[in-house]
Parts: C-alpha cells; sequence; structure tokens
C-alpha cells in the first residue's frame, strides 16, 4: 500500500486528458470524474503523511498531477466558452512560469524541495471551485469565481516568484 498515494498522484496526470474530453463532450460523466480527481488532490497526500510513506516521487507528482489536470480542464471549459480568454491565459502561464521557475531554481541551486505554499494551495482550490461551477453556475455566479481565480492565481503567482527569488538570493 505504500505506492497508494502516489498512484493517486498520477491518476490526475493519466485522467487528464479524459476529463478534457468528457467537458468538451458533454459526457454525463464528467462531471463524476472531476469529483473524483478534485478529491484525489487532498487525500494523496493525507494518506501519505498518515501512512508515513512521504516520498521524493510524490512530491514531484503531486504538484505536477494538479497542474496537468487543472490546465486540461481550464483548456476544456475555455474551449466550450465558460471561461473568458484572459482567465485561460492567466492560470496556464502561472502554472508555466512556476515549473520553468523551479527547474532553473533546482539547476543554479540545487535545491529540490518546493513545497506548496499556502497561497497556491489556496488558489488551486479557487480553481477547483471555479471549474466545479463551470457544470453548472449561471454566468454570474461563475463571473465571481472568475474574478475569485484571477485574484488568487495572481497572488499565488506572485508569491511562488517570491519565493524562486530568495532561494536563488540565499545560494
Amino acid at each position: 500500500m505504500r505506492w497508494f498515494p502516489n498512484a493517486l498522484s498520477l491518476s490526475r496526470v493519466v485522467l487528464a486528458p479524459l476529463i478534457g474530453w468528457m467537458i468538451l463532450e458533454r459526457h454525463p460523466w464528467a462531471w463524476t470524474i472531476f469529483f473524483w480527481v478534485s478529491w484525489t488532490d487532498a487525500l494523496d497526500g493525507w494518506l501519505a503523511r498518515r501512512m508515513g510513506v512521504e516520498s521524493r516521487l510524490g512530491a514531484l507528482l503531486d504538484p505536477l498531477g494538479d497542474k496537468v489536470w487543472v490546465i486540461v480542464a481550464t483548456l476544456a471549459w475555455w474551449r466550450m466558452g465558460r471561461i473568458p480568454d484572459w482567465l485561460m491565459g492567466m492560470v496556464v502561464v502561472r502554472d508555466v512560469v512556476i515549473l520553468l521557475g523551479s527547474a532553473y531554481v533546482n539547476r543554479v541551486t540545487g535545491v529540490r524541495d518546493f513545497a506548496p505554499s499556502t497561497w497556491g494551495k489556496l488558489s488551486t482550490a479557487i480553481q477547483l471551485t471555479m471549474l466545479a461551477g463551470c457544470f453548472t453556475l449561471g454566468d454570474d455566479w461563475l463571473g465571481w469565481l472568475w474574478v475569485a481565480a484571477a485574484a488568487g492565481t495572481l497572488w499565488s503567482g506572485l508569491d511562488y516568484m517570491l519565493r524562486g527569488v530568495r532561494m536563488l538570493r540565499s545560494a
């Protein structure tokens, strides 16, 4: 069972194309798969800590799984006209900058520990709420979630950039 938390993280990467396809096809099971994948985000880390099986692989798979499936779901909802261009751009650019920035910091400093920040976790929770809202909410309510997601995305992106700069300066 030591592998189970990592399998949950990996399932987000593997199921991302399926979620994207299901959203685009308006598949009746899209919400169920989306809900499952959303819960694996919280469950994998909790299980790893509870079971005492935290690993370097898990520390890489968890954020990778988050980024891949959030980007895929965001792109699918954008393609369906449920997310505006500017917000889709913010979400994708933030995640690409985080991935490239962490790779650069790792290359320059050798640091491999990129624990998610509180702001990053909050941003992901807001983004997941917005993506879930795309299934059922009208544009008025969804508009409020766009604003919240934009604020969380921007703030957490700035927080991660500042963390990266501090790591580079301390090296």
